[in-house]
């Protein structure tokens, strides 16, 4: 009786062995050959489930995707009451920030992702991109005042408070900036400065 394979499962096996070629080789490694060798797989079996290295990178993107969600997002929603709004928020931002050995992996991830998107353009635009500036508008909103948005598709919609939308724009645009300096220049940026710099600019955010 021949033996039932499980697709999904050996599909998932790919997607984590991809993920630490990325983690390794960024997605230039992501290959039908190197993804095979790390799987412990042979190129004709990966062949099976993937026709060519695009379809593979395309897969492997997403399945980046997904394991950034499943650690970030726990991290992100963790309840915070304790210490002002602006330091409240600023943990809360912290979370995108490459300030560890494991925020670092989630960095290159991050990075493997926009590459991606760069070289094939998505149609509606970056869905990272787009959740990535939902959680600054809310965290604008929030020290601005305004009550949480519970639904997670309407925190994508631009806000109707002007200054909301103007600050959840500059500290999306801090916040990638000072991840690439964290990574890039780690000797000029540390941890404290990068904590001090945020709050810096938290503290900026108009309340009225």
């Amino acid at each position: 009786m021949p033996r039932l394979v499980d697709h999904d499962r050996r599909r998932a096996e790919l997607g984590e062995a991809a993920v630490r070629v990325i983690l390794r080789e960024g997605l230039a490694g992501v290959t039908v050959r190197g993804v095979a060798a790390e799987a412990g797989w042979s190129t004709g079996s990966l062949r099976h489930y993937f026709g060519n290295q695009h379809e593979l990178q395309a897969y492997v993107v997403r399945a980046a995707t997904d394991v950034l969600r499943l650690r970030v997002l726990p991290r992100v929603q963790r309840p915070r009451t304790q210490g002002s709004v602006v330091e409240r928020i600023a943990t809360i931002v912290e979370e995108m920030l490459p300030l560890d050995a494991e925020r670092r992996e989630e960095y290159v991830l991050w990075s493997a992702i926009v590459e991606w998107e760069r070289r094939h353009p998505p149609e509606g635009g970056s869905v990272t991109w787009s959740d990535q500036r939902a959680l600054y508008r809310q965290c604008v909103a929030a020290m601005r005042g305004y009550e949480s948005i519970r639904e997670p598709d309407q925190a994508t919609l631009p806000h109707p408070d002007a200054q909301v939308e103007l600050w959840a724009a500059l500290l999306h645009t801090f916040v990638d900036g000072l991840a690439g300096q964290i990574v890039n220049t780690p000797g000029e940026v540390s941890a404290d400065t990068a904590a001090w710099l945020l709050r810096s600019l938290l503290q900026a955010v108009p309340r009225e």
